[in-house]
This record gives structure tokens, C-alpha cells and sequence, in this order.
């Protein structure tokens, strides 16, 4: 793709994913999550070979999450980690391991909450539920670089 069209792009995926967290951000998730997947349906196919296709999955997963749809969440940011660069996204493994919590998978929630960590240390859990910081508070406790509690 051209890079004049690949900047166009992106910059329609942004503007759906901006109208979205202005919509997230006053709770209306519902209608955040209709703007995010209009991004989606943005992405070119196949999408995971999109970097944008994580930022907008994530966003999804994020949504969902909001919602108590963690079943949903759970397969959006599972899609979302399949696209580039989502390796190095503490956010996405965040919300990836609350969702598993939320589904009592709690080994598969351990895995993820604890990459969040180690890609952000324990700021990556400000403003979260203490429960999901306390599932890896021993993975925490036992790691070389740990922070004090």
C-alpha cells in the first residue's frame, strides 16, 4: 500500500477510535464499541497484519470488558495480541487477564496479569481492582526486579 493511503488510513481508524473513547469516556461503552468496530471494518484484510487492527481490538476487548462481557473481551484481545507490536502492550495483557478472571481461568489470568507486569511494573494495575494485582502479588514477590508493596 502506498504510504499516502496507509497515512489515510490510519488516520480514519484513528478519528473512529477518538469519537470511541470520547464515548468511553462518559461511560456510554455501547456506543464506544460501535465506533471502534466501524475502525475495524477500516482495517484492511487480513487485518492482523495491521498494527492498528491491535489498537482497535484492544479498544474492543476494552469495551467489552466495561460491559461484563468477558467472554467477548477475552476473544478481542486474544485476536488483538495476534497483531503486530501487541507483544509489548501491557494494556492489552491487563484487560486480557481480567477478563480470564473473570471467567475463573485463573492460571491462564496469572500468565497475562503477570506480563502486564513485567512490561510496566506494578503502575500498569493504578486504578484497577486490588484482586487482579493480588493474583500475581507471589509472581511479584518472587521476581528479581519485584517493587515493594
Amino acid at each position: 500500500m502506498l504510504s499516502i493511503e496507509k497515512q489515510r488510513l490510519t488516520k480514519t481508524i484513528r478519528q473512529f477510535c477518538a469519537r470511541g473513547y470520547q464515548l468511553y469516556d462518559t461511560g456510554d461503552y455501547q456506543g464506544a464499541l460501535r465506533l471502534f468496530y466501524q475502525g475495524w471494518l477500516a482495517v484492511p484484510k487480513p487485518q492482523t497484519d495491521w498494527t492498528e487492527a491491535g489498537w482497535v481490538l484492544t479498544a474492543i476487548g476494552d469495551c467489552y470488558f466495561r460491559l461484563g462481557r468477558y467472554r467477548q473481551g477475552f476473544e478481542a484481545l486474544t485476536s488483538a495480541h495476534c497483531c503486530p507490536d501487541m507483544h509489548r502492550a501491557p494494556f492489552a495483557y491487563l484487560r486480557l487477564g481480567q477478563c480470564l478472571c473473570e471467567l475463573d481461568e485463573t492460571t491462564k489470568a496469572r500468565h497475562a496479569l503477570y506480563q502486564a507486569y513485567q512490561l510496566a511494573s506494578l503502575d500498569v494495575f493504578q486504578g484497577e481492582h486490588e484482586k487482579y494485582q493480588q493474583i500475581i502479588s507471589d509472581l511479584v514477590a518472587e521476581s528479581p526486579d519485584s517493587e515493594p508493596q
